[in-house]
């Protein structure tokens, strides 16, 4: 019979509130009874929502050395819960190191990392400095890895850190890896949306002024809703990028996205009747 998601939250609270011994093996128990988990398939964002994030906020009660292990746990599920209680206790308590979580932010299983990046996303606004110190050190490691796993937490910092924030991704239009700048595109939308879009909207500008901009980059951030409400800058970033590389499909894309959002960019030698699907990302 397989475990009931809400009875398995109300059982680990009990365990977990006794100071339980076996608190870890009863959640991975309860959690091997649900679907998916056993033949470690990937994690959906619910899962994750629902599922993952209570249960690792459940099990932070419990102290770093029963914690530790789960970093190295066969199931991502394992490993993913074991990163969220490790990211509240390294914000909440002082047995936790950011080498504790250097694992998690690193693991092979793209879930896992989103897990522990939502994890510290949400407990940004309370403890900015420390998940800031993360934001930091990860976005400064050769490791592709860290990065995406910080860029995921970064907008919650930007009401803090303001403009501060963007300095540690001012080069990232330029990173090598696919996931990295999917993950910056996500990112800097966010912050643009909800707090820093002037900055955001500089930083595009010398972006878009490169001899060789990233066009994919900077016409996916344009695509957003916010960016179709500052048409003069617009304009002037997707100009600069069309005179540096020429009417890629990028640019036509970004220009298609903002006429559905309301504002239509003519760049002049451009043809909106011949606007194309975005170009696939290099």
């Amino acid at each position: 019979m397989k475990t009931d998601h809400k009875q398995l939250l109300r059982d680990l609270r009990g365990a977990v509130i006794l100071n339980h011994p076996q608190a870890v093996d009863m959640a991975l128990n309860g959690l091997l009874a649900l679907p998916g988990v056993a033949s470690n398939d990937r994690m959906s964002e619910n899962a994750i929502d629902h599922t993952v994030l209570p249960v690792g906020e459940i099990l932070a009660a419990l102290k770093a050395p029963l914690l530790r292990p789960l970093s190295t746990h066969p199931l991502a599920i394992g490993r993913a819960v074991g990163a969220v209680a490790l990211a509240h206790r390294l914000v909440e308590q002082t047995d936790t190191t950011p080498k504790d979580l250097g694992r998690p932010a690193g693991d092979p299983r793209q879930d896992v990392r989103q897990a522990l990046g939502k994890a510290l996303l949400g407990l940004s606004a309370d403890y900015p400095s420390k998940i800031f110190e993360l934001a930091k050190s990860w976005l400064a490691q050769p490791g592709s890895r860290l990065r995406y796993t910080a860029l995921i937490f970064l907008p919650g910092l930007a009401p803090s850190y303001k403009a501060q924030l963007l300095d540690l991704v001012n080069h990232l239009d330029e990173d090598p890896d696919r996931d990295v700048r999917a993950a910056l595109v996500e990112a800097l939308n966010a912050i643009a949306h909800h707090t820093l879009t002037a900055p955001v909207l500089d930083m595009l500008s010398i972006w878009s002024n490169k001899a060789q901009p990233n066009t994919w980059v900077i016409s996916r951030i344009l695509s957003a809703a916010w960016a179709g409400e500052h048409p003069s800058e617009v304009k002037s970033i997707l100009g600069a990028m069309q005179a540096n590389t020429g009417e890629s499909g990028d640019i036509q894309h970004a220009r298609k996205a903002l006429k559905r959002h309301g504002l239509e960019i003519d760049l002049g030698g451009s043809q909106p009747g011949q606007v194309t699907d975005i170009e696939e990302e290099k």
